[in-house]
């Protein structure tokens, strides 16, 4: 069976090399998406974190864009 692991504020923050507070800005403009399980609890599902941030990459002109 295929098991997501969702992540916490912090580790998302950890990850995207920003800080809890930067994390929650982006969750109040909609920039990554989350999961609100209650009234102060909200997870993240890493994988569709970094499509959304991909998302946001601009990409200078006469580049290409990037691939993994």
């Amino acid at each position: 069976m295929n098991s997501i692991h969702y992540l916490n504020k912090l580790e998302v923050a950890e990850r995207l090399g920003t800080t809890k507070r930067g994390v929650e800005e982006m969750m109040r403009r909609r920039k990554i998406p989350f999961l609100k399980l209650g009234h102060r609890t909200v997870r993240f599902d890493w994988t569709a974190v970094e499509k959304a941030v991909a998302r946001l990459e601009y990409k200078a002109v006469g580049q290409e864009a990037r691939t993994k």
